[in-house]
């Protein structure tokens, strides 16, 4: 039984990937020129969350906010879009609405967030499907993830013992590692 489990789950993500790889290659929005930005470069941040992580990036939003960096937060909402707490700073939350059966964001729930941000950040793990559907079809100069996939600029391992507030930290640290390049 949790072989045939296991087995129907390697489909829907195998058919998610699919599809979202459809829905990619018919966007403009893939097609901006991606670059490393330094964190004294950054004007807007986009930070891809699930519901349960609100409480770990508040710190990492009044850094942003003390260098005059715009955060805008897309929460992924897990349960019913009533029950998920309404948090002090700019978001969008998208819930199971907004996404199809195969978790593939609507073209009516990326028009939220039709603009382009210097640095996405993508909270989720390589198994939830919905943040990485969205880190791949909403437009960002770099992009940045916890886990490998060509989506993604930079990588930053974490561990089990990481929590999202230290690795938003480290975040902080590697976009200040970057120098600034003289054509930006």
């Amino acid at each position: 039984m949790l072989e045939l489990t296991i087995n129907k789950m390697s489909l829907l993500n195998n058919i998610s990937t699919y599809l979202l790889s459809k829905k990619e290659s018919r966007l403009d929005v893939i097609k901006i020129a991606h670059q490393f930005v330094s964190w004294n470069q950054l004007s807007k941040v986009l930070i891809i969350a699930c519901d349960n992580q609100l409480s770990d990036i508040v710190d990492f939003i009044n850094t942003c906010q003390k260098d005059k960096i715009s955060v805008h937060v897309a929460v992924i909402c897990n349960g019913k879009q009533e029950q998920v707490p309404k948090p002090h700073f700019e978001h969008t939350i998208f819930d199971k609405k907004q996404f199809s059966f195969f978790e593939v964001p609507t073209d009516k729930a990326l028009q939220k967030l039709n603009t382009t941000f210097d640095v996405l950040i993508n909270m989720g793990t390589i198994e939830q499907i919905k943040s990485l559907a969205l880190s791949k079809l909403l437009a960002a100069k770099c992009k940045i993830a916890n886990f490998e996939n060509p989506a993604f600029d930079i990588t930053i391992n974490t561990n089990k013992t990481m929590n999202s507030s230290e690795y938003l930290k480290q975040v902080i640290v590697y976009l200040n590692m970057i120098k600034p390049t003289k054509n930006s």
